[in-house]
């Protein structure tokens, strides 16, 4: 298992360093981090309240590697259960992209892939974001290990709702 944590580590963190944008069009810009709320809707077997922190790091290629903290809120046969969860994830910026003909009408849209860990499965998923604030997914949980209350294994999906804690965080 760790080495699959490992090699989805290298692959997120190398698609974001492996854009390489001409010197000569584009300005030196830094690396920027956002905080955000997230809140929203996921159905895994059940219905879930999904809640959480995330940090938006937006690379020089205006694409963004998302780190967060969040936890699925539900009740299974009427007991209350929290799944916590840790996420990592990458949304690529498609503007002007030549294989979205239609990426010019949507120019703050992003495609977005991430892994969320669980106690008791490793669920990826993919999707899109607007305007870096709504969000649907669709994703897979896989089980290696038991829940005693729910069934974290099975088809995911999902809507989000990211509020940034301050518009200027950074500086």
């Amino acid at each position: 298992m760790k080495k699959l944590y490992s090699i989805i580590f290298i692959l997120v963190f190398s698609l974001g360093f492996s854009q390489i944008e001409n010197s000569t069009q584009a300005e030196y810009k830094k690396i920027t981090p956002y905080f955000l709320f997230n809140v929203g809707y996921n159905y895994q077997n059940i219905s879930y309240l999904n809640t959480g922190l995330d940090l938006y790091i937006v690379a020089p290629s205006n694409n963004i590697i998302d780190l967060g903290a969040s936890a699925d809120i539900g009740f299974p046969n009427g007991d209350f259960t929290v799944i916590p969860k840790a996420q990592l994830g990458y949304l690529f910026n498609v503007k002007n992209s030549t294989t979205d003909p239609y990426s010019n009408n949507f120019s703050s849209a992003f495609w977005l892939v991430r892994t969320n860990v669980t106690p008791w499965s490793v669920q990826p998923e993919a999707g899109i974001t607007i305007l870096s604030l709504l969000e649907f997914t669709a994703g897979y949980g896989f089980n290696f290990r038991e829940n005693p209350k729910v069934n974290t294994e099975g088809l995911k999906v999902g809507f989000n709702l990211k509020l940034p804690f301050l518009l200027f965080w950074h500086e």
